[in-house]
């Protein structure tokens, strides 16, 4: 962090709606990480939908409860009246390993606009401030392999019909449909008892949800009910740690497995690392 800049006045922040924050003056610099102050009657569990989008497009999307439950696994404090969007990796071992994921909006990033669409629900009177964490692009040469990767994070739900083990449907992880590279999955599910990765018809990871978290204990982690989180960069380190399912990475097949003990609807969010020219 260099800079805290605070963001514009949100427009339309009413009971039930959708409030808008348009961030272009933090272009040109690079975002670490927004922080929004909830006032009023207003709490996270009413923010319903955060879409941040990019020149139109939405590269981060996840809702308030799920949204706190995966910052406070990953080593983040909670409070009442605080909204986190950290793109960092704060518990990283190298510099570089914190710092992927970052959003770096010079003009080479191709991003020429920027806009944080906040959806509220069921508030009285609420309030909504924030405020960013920035620093100048930089052309280390060390950091070049990473500069221009975001953390894209997308969602999906899915109904699992009963007990038993199904393939999810984990977003852009097919490498048919062009793959991605997968720092965490985060799966909000009551009833998951374990998971299992495959590329190239070869299991990679494939433990119960107690021997997971128990490993994630291990790397300082925090699990939290209800939340499944694969992991495979849990230790800090980055290079060669992520999950990779791009053609261009050589990869041909992959599949997400998981294990439940009943049947229910459940959200799948990624946290992945891409250009965004590769969007």
């Amino acid at each position: 962090m260099n800079k805290q800049i605070a963001l514009d006045p949100f427009q339309n922040v009413v009971a039930s709606g959708v409030a808008i924050c348009d961030m272009n003056k933090l272009l040109g610099t690079v975002l670490e990480k927004l922080t929004l102050t909830l006032g009023g009657t207003f709490t996270r569990a009413m923010i319903t939908k955060i879409e941040l989008k990019a020149n139109g497009k939405v590269i981060f999307e996840t809702d308030g409860a799920k949204l706190e439950a995966s910052n406070v696994y990953n080593g983040g404090t909670t409070d009442v009246t605080i909204v986190k969007m950290d793109f960092m990796d704060r518990r990283a071992v190298t510099a570089n390993a914190r710092q992927a994921g970052t959003f770096d909006l010079s003009a080479a990033s191709g991003i020429a606009s920027l806009r944080l669409e906040v959806t509220i629900a069921g508030a009285t009177a609420p309030t909504l401030i924030g405020f960013a964490d920035v620093s100048p692009p930089t052309n280390d040469q060390a950091e070049q392999g990473i500069r221009f990767l975001i953390s894209r994070r997308h969602r999906a739900t899915q109904v699992i019909g009963g007990a038993g083990t199904f393939a999810l449907s984990v977003p852009h992880l097919d490498p048919a449909g062009g793959g991605s590279n997968f720092r965490r999955i985060f799966i909000y599910a009551a009833n998951c008892t374990g998971f299992k990765t495959v590329r190239e018809g070869i299991a990679e990871h494939e433990v119960l949800k107690l021997q997971n978290e128990a490993s994630q204990k291990d790397n300082f982690k925090a699990p939290q009910a209800n939340l499944i989180v694969f992991d495979p960069v849990q230790d800090g380190q980055l290079q060669g740690r992520t999950w990779d399912t791009r053609p261009s990475s050589g990869v041909r097949s992959a599949q997400f497995y998981a294990t439940f003990s009943a049947g229910e609807t459940i959200t799948i969010e990624t946290d992945e690392l891409i250009p965004y020219a590769a969007y």
